[in-house]
């Protein structure tokens, strides 16, 4: 009965050699202390492989597992303008949060991921990187704008963890000081950063 259920020979077995190592016992009555094949399938693990790719000149990332989050410095440092409407310096949504840190302070990357942009932005964001996660189960993006010109040698593609340096503050683009405007989006929609960081820390 068991070779008409899972023949010996069968392709679909052929790679799944714990199965092969086991001997299955069909019983009625009682019970056994031998794992069944749900035991089997319940415990065999899944694993996913990380896929990065080029489509249309962006880069595209599938199989990311889920990481923590963690503060974008070693400290804490003073913060600007926040999240939401503002009327100035430019009137409008503003989708991130500055934060004051001295220009060369080191901005760390808050979490696993894999760079989907790196070097200078068209849309005012200067000289940035761009960070795409999975936290709790959803696509997340981190954005680090206005960095010192040359301050990282990422690019896109590369994986990083979380905790490696992004690169330093700076001023570059539509910026007026030394800041770092930094973004969060979760399935595209801009949230408030450190917020979302501080529910999604380790």
């Amino acid at each position: 009965m068991a070779s008409a259920v899972f023949p010996a020979t069968s392709a679909a077995t052929a790679d799944i050699p714990v199965f092969a190592s086991r001997q299955q016992a069909f019983v009625t009555g009682g019970t056994i202390d031998a794992p069944t094949m749900l035991d089997e399938l319940s415990v065999a693990p899944t694993a996913v492989a990380l896929e990065i790719g080029l489509s249309g000149g962006a880069v595209t990332v599938t199989g990311l597992t889920d990481t923590t989050l963690q503060y974008p410095f070693a400290q804490e440092v003073p913060l600007t303008d926040g999240f939401g409407y503002r009327s100035a310096p430019v009137a409008g949504f503003h989708d991130a949060q500055d934060m004051a840190a001295a220009g060369g302070t080191p901005i760390r990357i808050v979490g696993d991921g894999v760079i989907t942009e790196a070097g200078w932005a068209s849309d005012g964001c200067g000289f940035s990187l761009k960070v795409q996660h999975q936290v709790a189960g959803q696509s997340v993006i981190s954005r680090y704008c206005h960095m010192q010109e040359n301050s990282h040698s990422w690019q896109a593609g590369q994986t990083v963890q979380g905790g490696d340096q992004a690169g330093l503050v700076g001023n570059t683009g539509m910026s007026f000081g030394n800041h770092l405007h930094l973004v969060m989006r979760v399935e595209d929609d801009p949230v408030d950063p450190l917020p979302f960081i501080a529910a999604n820390s380790k």
